[in-house]
């Protein structure tokens, strides 16, 4: 009774996020061509978690996997974090729909934003392994980079508080969402 109480939990979040200028010039920077795509643009009319969309999932995992290699004083690369956070979720099917979505989506997608993500970009090494292995430890490989243990924080942190309403990144997505916006023209 209390996980399905904690999933409805409609409250204000206790914390806002505040949007450091310096973590979203990066993501700007490092991920223009993912971000003014027409596939990541399409993610906006996907829901990942709750109410919020592939699209907004993606940038707030890309924004708080920086801000945790800030907190932690990591040495990341940081072009091929940003670019890997943006196509960890690049599976481009609404996944609550199960004619559109791959069996056992949870452990699957990972595959399938892989494949898509080489059919559209051209990814190095580390953004593959990311896309590959963020699911961990559901899915394996082990994660062989830093940066696919850091995307793996990031995106379990942003799906915890996306479920459970527990902090916001409202004011982040509203800024680069202009920027993004005014990116595509």
């Amino acid at each position: 009774m209390a996980h399905h109480l904690l999933l409805h939990y409609k409250e204000e979040p206790f914390y806002y996020i505040k949007a450091r200028e310096s973590l979203m010039e990066r993501v700007m920077t490092c991920g223009a061509d993912i971000l003014a795509s027409p596939g990541f643009q399409s993610e906006r009319g996907f829901m990942q978690h709750g109410m919020t969309t592939c699209y907004t999932h993606s940038i707030c995992v890309a924004y708080v996997a920086l801000r945790w290699a800030q907190l932690l004083h990591l040495n990341i690369d940081v072009r091929s974090t940003v670019r890997g956070c943006l196509l960890h979720d690049y599976f481009l099917y609404d996944w609550h729909d199960k004619s559109a979505a791959v069996d056992h989506h949870t452990f699957n997608h990972p595959k399938v934003a892989l494949r898509n993500a080489e059919r559209d970009f051209e990814l190095n090494d580390v953004e593959r392994d990311m896309i590959r292995k963020h699911m961990f430890p559901l899915c394996f490989p082990f994660p062989k980079y830093k940066e696919s243990w850091l995307i793996t924080v990031a995106d379990k942190t942003c799906a915890a508080s996306e479920i459970w309403h527990l902090w916001s990144l409202e004011n982040v997505i509203s800024a680069l969402d202009s920027r993004i916006k005014a990116l595509c023209g």
